[in-house]
């Protein structure tokens, strides 16, 4: 996988880090004048944040998997295993 694509990691790791934190933020702060329009409504913005830092953490998760099963494969096809290599030389 390129490197332009593996920035993605990190990138919704720390996505994710910022919407908990933010989150934490509006219901610490629910209480206030200013952030309670925010929070007591149908939806509260919290729970938008949160949803938003599970989904960037999902996100991350993702690729993440997707760049090891990429690189296991490619791992895999150039060098057999040893396993492998023993049974085909006692045949």
């Amino acid at each position: 996988m390129s490197t332009e694509k593996r920035i993605w990691i990190p990138a919704f790791y720390w996505i994710g880090v910022a919407m908990a934190l933010a989150c934490f933020g509006f219901v610490l702060a629910g209480s206030t004048e200013l952030v309670w329009r925010f929070e007591h409504r149908g939806f509260p913005l919290s729970w938008a944040l949160a949803g938003a830092s599970i989904l960037a953490f999902l996100g991350a998760e993702f690729c993440h998997s997707a760049f090891s099963l990429r690189s296991d494969a490619e791992d895999g096809s150039s060098q057999p295993s040893p396993e492998l290599a023993a049974a085909e030389s006692e045949s």
